[in-house]
């Protein structure tokens, strides 16, 4: 084999599947803590919790899709089918099934992953802008986590949509339709919608959000008029755009030239150009759980608070009177009132002026 080649076969076989197997069950742990911590009555209004999710969903939904997509596809090339040969056709036969639908929802987890990750920054943002600032009543909708995460499932299920038509199964092979290359296809789906839609503008919501959040942040350490737990959040979600930017970045560049010049990089020697992209994808996917878990000091600080948090029936009973009180009070009043009917008019007159 050429170094392309082996390349190619270090990054499919040995490091995709275990990056993707790892961040699929860190992603999943994080969803477990997450619920966990949400069924709190506590957390019920808290859309943070909520949105983190969301993410670690589509994370690993775009993880375990990855090595059916990806993975097991890209072995296919390496195996003998000399020596294996039954394994070989029964892996082809199963890579023309889950290529052609798996693709597209693949896809649509990590549309749904970006824009997610943008109302997490929108969302800190807020919460940590003062009461006086424009944005905290101009984001107020980023509150509303229910509607703004089915939104977003809605719209990146309805861009992929047609991506399943991209592909078709063809005597037991996955094979490229016309429609993926048509140019006017290309332009819509890749430039318009992925290229600004889905990577371009929250790329440039989340640097604004995520440097105006820096910059309150470091106001807040000067002062210490912020607690450490939302500190220590409103980090998290600067790392994990760091942490995006870089992977994201890079990716979208090599998806962006290979599109452009797809001639020159359907050789082998380039061959491992597509595998290097698939695999920042998911290096970004398996990142935010460990970020998340560094900054929460091991989810710490989510199980601190459902300890200490106000129960739903304290504060009730905090803001209402107990009966027995308001029963007091009540005959108190009554037995005040009999009293005062044999008092004196400047006495009535003087207890008018003092309950008003």
């Amino acid at each position: 084999m050429s170094t392309s080649e082996v390349i190619s076969c270090a990054l499919v076989i040995y490091v995709e599947p275990l990056l993707c197997c790892t961040g699929f069950i860190l992603n999943l742990t994080c969803i477990v803590v997450f619920l966990t911590v949400w069924s709190h009555g506590y957390f019920r209004k808290t859309s943070l919790l909520l949105y983190l999710i969301a993410l670690s969903a589509c994370n690993a939904i775009q993880l375990i899709l990855s090595i059916f997509v990806l993975v097991l596809p890209g072995a296919e090339q390496f195996i003998d089918e000399e020596i294996f040969y039954y394994e070989s056709q029964m892996l082809r036969n199963m890579n023309a099934i889950t290529v052609r639908y798996g693709y597209p929802l693949l896809m649509a987890s990590n549309y749904a992953s970006i824009w997610i990750l943008s109302l997490i920054c929108a969302q800190r943002y807020q919460s940590v802008c003062n009461p006086w600032n424009v944005w905290k009543h101009r984001l107020t909708i980023v509150k509303s986590s229910k509607l703004c995460i089915f939104i977003v499932i809605f719209w990146a299920l309805a861009l992929n949509i047609i991506r399943f038509w991209e592909l078709e199964a063809a005597d037991g092979y996955i094979r490229v339709t016309t429609l993926r290359y048509d140019i006017w296809y290309k332009i819509i789906q890749e430039g318009i919608i992925y290229g600004c839609v889905v990577y371009g503008f929250p790329m440039l919501l989340l640097l604004w959000f995520n440097y105006n959040t820096f910059k309150l942040i470091r106001v807040d350490e000067r002062h210490r008029c912020r607690p450490s737990a939302e500190h220590r959040t409103a980090m998290m979600t600067v790392c994990v755009f760091i942490f995006f930017f870089l992977c994201t970045t890079m990716a979208a560049s090599i998806r962006l030239v290979i599109i452009l010049a797809g001639n020159l990089f359907t050789s082998i020697e380039f061959l491992w150009l597509v595998d290097l992209s698939n695999l920042l994808m998911n290096i970004n996917a398996l990142i935010m759980p460990i970020v998340c878990f560094i900054f929460t000091r091991g989810f710490r600080d989510l199980f601190f608070v459902v300890r200490y948090a106000p129960s739903i029936e304290s504060a009730d009973f905090n803001l209402k009177p107990p009966k027995s009180l308001n029963k007091n009070a009540r005959s108190r009043s009554v037995t005040f009132q009999i009293s005062n009917q044999r008092s004196s008019l400047t006495t009535t007159r003087l207890f008018s002026r003092t309950s008003h």
